[in-house]
């Protein structure tokens, strides 16, 4: 989307869990929030869905995942991308 667009994606229900784009799978925060946690448990939730072991929530051929999260001792402003594929070389 173009920049201040992003928007009309989630409209379009492009950013739905069977979207061309999905968004937030788990439910986030708002779904389970462990103190301290959360932030691992995003990291946790990528891995499960390149594995394809994500269960009700999983995202069919989901190769790569972006995660983020923020707070807490050693997840204060982390954000990673896993992929099925170890990288080449």
């Amino acid at each position: 989307a173009e920049e201040g667009e992003g928007w009309k994606l989630t409209e379009a229900g492009v950013t739905e869990l069977d979207g061309d784009l999905p968004v937030n799978p788990s439910g986030g925060v708002l779904s389970t929030n462990p103190i301290g946690a959360s932030g691992m448990i995003r990291f946790a939730e990528a891995a499960l869905q390149v594995r394809g072991r994500a269960g009700e929530h999983q995202i069919d051929g989901a190769t790569r995942a972006l995660g983020h999260a923020y707070g807490g001792g050693a997840q204060f402003f982390a954000m990673w991308l896993v992929g099925a594929e170890p990288p080449p070389g």
